[in-house]
């Protein structure tokens, strides 16, 4: 029998079906043994008993579906002919017994299942062919019978209507998807093979002694051929189905590996492109997205929508401020750029229009191309809500993160200019579960927590005193940290004066204000990270960048909003970072210049003084001071 492997789990409506089916199974049992009679058993019938049994074994699975076909039926319906429905009723329930005991997963609900569906489907279809045909078992078949026809594809009708039905209505219950879709994959093969099984039992049975040999002797070997020839077709069609998914992995690896790389170099927005790519699914699935590929190519997309940040600038890229309108203008080539690179991939799903148009706007006014409406791809539209979101509500180098009310603010505010409605919608209906799933996933978490871990809880030994001392070289002149005091407390602020060691790839406190001494002791910041790292990374100014992107929960703690950094220069050469941490905004420009002015005159103040420091030795990375 071709039926879809039940699932362990049994749901409760999955039960109650089952349940059902195996009563009306039951009493069809009991039925047909109170109508057997073993003396009308021929040598013929058990023949087909025998061969329905054994032919069982020899299922062919459909290439690319769970149904399997089978030339068993032949021999049920044959039964029917010849003796009517109790004795193939209970052959099929032997049968449904016997395959239930091969199965590895063995479940009691199954074996029911499994006895009690062919042994309704087999008994009905009996009822019929003989309700049709207008005789009873027994009777001798005239090959010429007008209804002979007619009643043998009734027959065939019928078992296959209960046989596919029940077993797709039993799989979409378990599952919780469509009988219906389940049923139209399998339907086209199964009606097939029980219309030619039984059209061959009605041409080899006459009689319910005769069996027509003749056509038996030519049908047999056109039996062993088909078989054959599909089971070998069946194979060929699994060893290409294996092919396309081996080359469906090989993209996957591909784009993971690509969205691997956009992750490492694009360190603000670490952890951003796993978030984007599970929101984004699911916003389209609560669309109605169905379509596998369609589905893919969104997947795909939402983790390579950035992937186009590999050709920009990283002194852009990770600039933690504002950028210039020349840097915008930079940023907003990472989406055709993006385009390009996949293009390179023949990809067997539309990823490159989702990645190149993520940018455009509703209303038209967005890049590259300017595309407005339904123009923009689903997917791109999909992506560019849900990437504002996140946007919004991560720790950017110009502002710290929104709360989700605040974001759902902003998109709501755009919608109908930047953002399709319906999608904005959408999108906000699932935000609640889409965070717990953010929880769950563990992903959501400060972008420089590994950086500024030891803030909160300084666990080492290491302390910026008030002289300012590094372990093994002079002490910063008093001229220096008088000169940093003064200014600070003009501006209303803290200040910190970070030292570069000799690797080039940490920066310590040398000095900080009173506000931050017990704060920033056993801190190190790498090079590159943070705001602070990324000055003496690009020997370039920062002014008005969120201070929690330089020092984490402590800006919270000490209630600093802004920062500005600056690099300080000795002989020509970086010797470290001056930063200033602000609770008001101020101008920044002003504030800008005179941290500028600051730096220069500590760097004319340093020669001879003070040495850069040397790379810490220990594993914590921790800054040498006493």
């Amino acid at each position: 029998m071709a039926a879809e492997r039940l699932r362990p789990a049994a749901p409760a409506p999955l039960k109650i079906f089952v349940f059902a089916v195996v009563v009306a199974g039951a009493a069809i049992l009991v039925h047909s043994a109170t109508r057997f009679d073993p003396a009308a058993l021929s040598v013929y019938l058990i023949i087909l008993c025998g061969l329905t049994i054994a032919t069982g074994r020899f299922a062919i699975k459909v290439p690319g579906q769970a149904a399997t076909v089978s030339v068993s039926e032949v021999f049920v319906f044959a039964s029917i002919v010849i003796a009517g429905a109790a004795v193939p009723v209970l052959t099929v329930a032997v049968d449904g017994l016997w395959t239930s005991f091969r199965q590895q997963n063995r479940r009691v609900y199954r074996t029911c299942f499994n006895i009690a569906e062919p042994a309704i489907s087999t008994w009905v279809a009996a009822q019929v062919f003989f309700a049709v045909l207008g005789k009873g078992p027994g009777a001798t078949l005239d090959g010429h019978t007008p209804v002979l026809v007619p009643a043998t594809i009734a027959m065939a009708g019928a078992f296959f209507a209960l046989n596919s039905g029940l077993n797709a209505m039993a799989v979409a219950l378990e599952s919780g998807g469509s009988a219906f879709k389940i049923w139209r994959r399998h339907a086209w093969y199964l009606a097939v093979n029980y219309d030619a099984a039984a059209s061959l039992a009605t041409l080899a049975v006459t009689s319910p002694s005769t069996i027509n040999f003749g056509v038996v002797g030519l049908a047999v070997p056109l039996l062993i051929l088909s078989f054959v020839a599909y089971r070998e077709a069946s194979v060929r069609a699994d060893e290409s189905q294996r092919h396309v998914e081996n080359v469906e992995s090989l993209y996957r690896a591909s784009v993971e590996m690509l969205a691997i790389a956009v992750d490492a170099k694009d360190q603000i927005t670490h952890g951003h492109i796993r978030r984007v790519q599970r929101h984004t699914l699911a916003v389209a699935r609560a669309l109605g997205v169905t379509e596998p590929k369609e589905l893919k190519a969104i997947e795909a997309g939402a983790l390579l929508h950035d992937i186009g940040k590999l050709g920009v600038p990283d002194y852009v890229l990770n600039k933690p401020s504002a950028l210039t309108a020349a840097e915008f203008e930079t940023m907003k080539k990472h989406a055709t750029m993006g385009a390009r690179i996949l293009m390179a991939v023949d990809f067997p799903y539309p990823i490159v229009p989702i990645v190149r148009h993520h940018h455009e706007q509703w209303d038209g006014r967005g890049y590259p191309d300017g595309l407005r409406g339904s123009e923009i791809p689903l997917g791109a539209r999909i992506l560019a809500v849900v990437d504002c979101f996140d946007a919004l509500t991560s720790d950017r180098p110009y502002r710290p993160r929104m709360t989700d009310d605040q974001a759902i603010a902003i998109l709501r505010s755009r919608v109908g200019s930047f953002y399709d409605p319906t999608v904005v919608e959408k999108f906000i209906e699932l935000v609640r579960v889409l965070r717990h799933d953010d929880s769950v996933a563990a992903d959501h978490k400060d972008v420089h927590a590994s950086v500024v871990a030891g803030l909160s809880n300084p666990s080492g030994a290491n302390r910026v005193d008030a002289a300012g001392r590094l372990l093994g070289f002079k002490p910063i002149p008093a001229s220096v940290r008088n000169r940093i005091d003064a200014r600070a407390r003009q501006r209303r602020a803290e200040a910190c004066l970070f030292v570069l060691n000799r690797a080039g790839d940490l920066l310590s406190p040398a000095y900080a204000t009173t506000g931050l001494r017990d704060a920033f002791a056993g801190l190190a910041l790498p090079v590159g990270s943070g705001v602070s790292g990324w000055v003496a990374a690009n020997r370039s100014t920062i002014r008005k960048a969120a201070t929690r992107l330089d020092i984490g929960e402590v800006a919270d703690r000490l209630g600093l909003e802004h920062c500005t950094s600056v690099p300080i220069f000795v002989d020509g050469d970086l010797f470290g970072v001056l930063t200033t941490y602000s609770r008001e905004i101020g101008d920044p420009d002003e504030g800008a210049a005179a941290v500028g002015r600051l730096a220069q005159e500590v760097g004319l103040l340093i020669p001879g003084t003070v040495k850069t420091a040397p790379a810490p030795t220990d594993a914590t990375a921790f800054a040498a001071v006493s």
